[in-house]
């Protein structure tokens, strides 16, 4: 049951995601930055909800492998997140500074 709920999960994440991108030229910078780090929060949980409901117990039990494999699986789709989602959803972001 709890793989089905993180599978919807990152169902509707992806449904937000196309939605997001169909009408980005219509929000503004800010909203879209918020929407899309909802976004990722949805996703980021189905992922590691699907992970921790799929690792061998053994595997869970031990007290350094686990906690590594979730931060690596994290650290990666946080680095997909700023280098690919938002440069694609916010075109010239990181030119808002300089």
């Amino acid at each position: 049951m709890a793989r089905k709920i993180f599978s919807i999960l990152i169902a509707v994440a992806l449904g937000l995601v196309v939605f997001l991108y169909m009408v980005k030229e219509t929000q503004s910078k800010v909203i879209l930055i918020t929407i899309s780090s909802f976004i990722f929060l949805l996703i980021s949980t189905g992922i590691h909800g699907l992970v921790a409901h799929s690792v061998n117990p053994k595997l869970k039990d031990s007290l350094l492998i686990y906690p590594l494999l979730m931060g690596l699986i994290w650290v990666i789709l946080l680095l997909l997140f700023v280098f690919l989602v938002i440069p694609i959803m916010c075109p010239g972001f990181f030119l808002l500074n300089a």
